[in-house]
């Protein structure tokens, strides 16, 4: 009796929009394809995918992880560094107010103190230059409120366990730019690693903004910076076999570009929103370069069973590749929003965002189950 095709989750990176993964996966639950509290056979993450997908092999179901995204605010992630010089950090601080503070905690009431609102363009350009003189500088924000509010949310003995889900967590070496797997099961001679909260970090370190994650003497950043929808790594754990993936992602997949000018009506308004927007473009270009790369792959591996079937049917085994011969897998069923999201709840934690986004990851994932299974059916 032939095996069920293994399922493959990943998650892409998003910081604050992370909840709209909860919606998602609340369908894939409702519908069958994986189970509650432990996730389909491959899950892989980057940065908020990686949060979330570890929270699944830790046993948390639907509600637990609504329940911990709706009690996490903006002050629970991270706070401002130390790294800043002293004397900048009220004028940092009112700057940032709305990446700092949630409403939850009065982020409205945050003022300019009395001494620095006369302050002079001049004056304003050499704080701005003394902040970056800083040193040691490392990062903008502090993200220690985050490592405490995640202790909470892991279960690490039973992601390590035998029975989990493979994971895979990814992040960029910081010296050299390669990108860094991290993943409870050996993989291509590679031994599993022990998954530990510093790899979640890893996969979360937004370069710049949140302080780089040092394992075994290595210096890492956010995964999203090379992948942040890692197919290449999910594929080769495969092992050739093919896998029913799911990939979610928070910038539209299949609008076109009259489409996102339309709903992109105004350029950027500040410094937060122009970083998001370019953090949007920079995610789903890396998608788009893994969907291309796996295309190739399809093309490689139909080429490579054309020849076998010439081999054969001639009779001369020369017509055959050498080695290991690729196998065809299936492209990703991709979820994914139809509209751009606001680019400001990349950085906010808001229970009032946190729902919105549940739902619309919800409304998503039903809609694009069912694409699916009509295209089965006319098929």
């Amino acid at each position: 009796m032939p095996q069920p095709r293994k399922k493959a989750l990943v998650l892409s990176g998003g910081g604050g929009r992370g909840a709209y993964h909860i919606g998602v996966i609340e369908a894939l639950v409702e519908r069958g394809w994986m189970t509650d509290g432990r996730g389909p056979d491959i899950i892989a993450g980057t940065a908020t995918g990686a949060i979330n997908g570890a929270a699944l092999p830790s046993g948390l179901t639907v509600e637990d992880l609504k329940r911990r995204w709706l009690a996490m605010h903006t002050e629970d992630v991270h706070r401002l560094s130390n790294d800043l010089p002293p004397a900048s950090r009220p004028f940092v601080r009112f700057m940032l107010h709305g990446v700092l503070t949630s409403d939850a905690h009065g982020g409205e009431s945050v003022d300019l103190p009395p001494e620095e609102r006369g302050i002079s363009a001049q004056s304003l350009v050499d704080r701005i230059s003394g902040i970056f003189r800083a040193r040691p500088f490392r990062s903008l924000l502090d993200t220690r409120p985050w490592r405490h509010t995640l202790r909470n949310w892991m279960d690490f003995e039973r992601i390590n366990s035998p029975a989990a889900p493979a994971l895979l967590l990814t992040a960029t070496d910081l010296q050299t730019g390669d990108l860094r797997v991290f993943c409870n099961r050996a993989v291509r001679g590679r031994p599993a690693d022990t998954l530990e909260l510093d790899h979640l970090m890893a996969s979360s370190s937004i370069p710049t903004v949140y302080p780089w994650t040092e394992i075994e003497g290595a210096k890492y950043w956010d995964g999203a910076v090379l992948a942040n929808t890692p197919l290449g790594p999910v594929i080769e754990l495969a092992g050739g076999e093919d896998v029913d993936i799911v990939v979610v992602m928070m910038t539209p997949w299949k609008a076109d570009a009259a489409e996102l000018r339309a709903q992109l009506d105004k350029v950027p308004e500040d410094l937060v929103q122009g970083l998001s927007l370019t953090l949007d473009w920079a995610l789903l270009a890396s998608y788009r370069s893994a969907i291309k790369m796996l295309r190739a792959y399809n093309r490689l591996a139909d080429a490579a069973a054309r020849l076998e079937t010439a081999a054969h049917a001639t009779g001369d085994p020369s017509l055959m590749l050498e080695g290991s011969v690729p196998r065809a897998i299936s492209e990703p069923l991709v979820i994914a929003p139809q509209q751009l999201m606001p680019l400001e709840w990349i950085i906010d934690y808001e229970e009032a965002n946190h729902w919105k986004l549940f739902e619309m990851g919800r409304a998503d994932a039903l809609r694009a189950l069912d694409e699916r299974t009509l295209e089965g059916l006319l098929a």
